[in-house]
């Protein structure tokens, strides 16, 4: 009986070592995969961002002229121009929309020139990050919808739900899409209209 007691300890360790010899195997080939796959992806983004710093940016009449005058049946309310090559504005079926009312505002950043291109470059890593977070209050999370990435988030704070959806729009408009008394379902809703607008 003494003598099988070395063998049998040196029979679960080998097994144990074959064991986690494969798994990390698994996991070293999993993590080339993805380094591979990042840098696929780091070769398209330095060709389009390459051109985005050689555009000229719209101004900002150029880019409130583009946005659509109704999303998902709410009409557009008011514009804004808060920043250099950054507009706002808010869609509602109120007139005179305030805190209490339904609605998404929307935010677009020109990726063009050399400011703008590094704003998009930031957002386009951000959002091809893996984000799944959940908490109480809400989550956030990164997924592929009809060929676009999207950084989703909704959380509800003292009963009031608010969504919002961010996104790079023909690669080079950062969209912002946040809804206030709103599910992100809708969001994706108004992103679809959105698209059907050429900017």
């Amino acid at each position: 009986m003494k003598n099988q007691f070395p063998f049998l300890i040196l029979l679960v360790c080998t097994i144990t070592l074959v064991s986690c010899k494969e798994g990390a195997e698994k996991n070293t080939e999993s993590v080339e995969e993805k380094v591979e796959q990042f840098e696929e992806k780091d070769k398209d983004l330095g060709t389009w961002l390459q051109d985005l710093a050689g555009t000229t940016p719209n101004t900002g009449e150029e880019l409130i002229a583009k946005l659509p005058k109704e999303l998902i049946g709410m009409s557009l309310r008011s514009t804004g121009n808060p920043s250099s090559q950054t507009i706002a504005g808010t869609y509602s079926l109120d007139e005179d929309p305030n805190n209490k009312s339904t609605s998404i505002s929307i935010t677009v950043v020109d990726g063009a020139g050399t400011n703008g291109f590094q704003h998009v470059n930031a957002v386009y890593k951000l959002i091809n990050q893996k984000v799944d977070f959940k908490s109480e209050e809400g989550w956030s999370k990164t997924y592929e919808y009809k060929g676009n990435q999207l950084l989703i988030k909704e959380q509800v704070n003292k009963d009031i739900q608010r969504s919002e959806l961010e996104y790079i729009k023909d690669n080079r408009y950062h969209i912002t899409l946040s809804g206030l008394r709103l599910k992100s379902d809708t969001l994706l809703e108004a992103m679809d209209d959105l698209e059907k607008t050429k900017f």
